[in-house]
């Protein structure tokens, strides 16, 4: 599988540059730099499994992917904080 077919199946959002990211409200987590094609998809699984638990814990809203040539990098827009009681 590729990165992208890795974000689509954990329905991430797929972005082509940190900026990119930023600018949709996403806050940035790790990078991993693969040596090679198998290795970048290995990473995409990685980072992409870590945040899919974040999602399901309800720290996070949404979850993307950053696919870059030589780099992959995981980001998500952080859950709204509960409201504080009254």
């Amino acid at each position: 599988m590729t990165p992208k077919e890795i974000a689509a199946q954990y329905e991430a959002k797929v972005f082509d540059s940190p900026e990119a990211a930023k600018v949709a409200g996403f806050v940035l987590t790790e990078t991993m730099e693969p040596r090679n094609v198998w290795n970048k998809a290995s990473a995409a699984t990685a980072i992409v499994s870590k945040l899919a638990k974040k999602r399901s814990t309800g720290e996070a809203q949404e979850i993307g992917l950053i696919i870059e040539p030589w780099k992959v990098t995981g980001c998500y827009v952080p859950s709204e904080p509960a409201p504080a009681a009254a």
